[in-house]
């Protein structure tokens, strides 16, 4: 069974890290290092490594979701990720997350349905928009017409990965 999980983490790092590389657009200016927190890089760095998704992806997510803001609200959305509380208690209580405004346990939770969503879908862009809560995510995704959080989320990855290789 462990062998199983960590092929598994590491088919989704395949697949996650060829996404971050897929959109063929003009090159983008290399633009600043991200400006969340250390800390909550390296949460990003452990969780991103233990459920195989890149973690440019999830520093890329959090930065348009709160601006690194733990507090950030949104109706039933709330903290770092943006996670709404609504659909997810059933994972926090997996998971062991007591409180939806630590940031581990907010990124540990977005990265968890992450790592669900890549395992249903694959796609990165369908990934971006189901995780951002696109009705017509599925459609658009089978057309790959992403939507401009899906394209943003995607392109600021790929500028944050071509710094970090640096």
């Amino acid at each position: 069974m462990r062998y199983k999980k960590r092929a598994q983490q590491a088919l989704f790092l395949i697949l996650i890290t060829a996404a971050c590389f897929t959109v063929q657009d003009a090159p983008l200016a290399e633009s600043a290092d991200t400006f969340i927190p250390p800390e909550y890089v390296s949460y990003c760095e452990e969780i991103g490594d233990d459920y195989g998704i890149c973690p440019e992806l999830l520093e890329a997510i959090m930065e348009s979701e709160s601006s690194g803001n733990r507090w950030a609200e949104n109706g039933n959305c709330k903290g770092l990720m943006q996670i709404n509380m609504k659909y997810h208690q059933s994972r926090m209580k997996i998971l062991g997350v007591s409180d939806i405004y630590d940031a581990r346990g907010n990124i540990l939770l977005a990265a968890d349905y992450l790592a669900e969503l890549f395992r249903e879908y694959g796609d990165l862009g369908t990934v971006l928009m189901l995780y951002n809560g696109s009705s017509d995510a599925l459609d658009r995704g089978i057309r790959t017409e992403y939507t401009e959080y899906a394209t943003k989320i995607i392109k600021r990855s790929e500028q944050l990965e071509r710094l970090h290789r640096k």
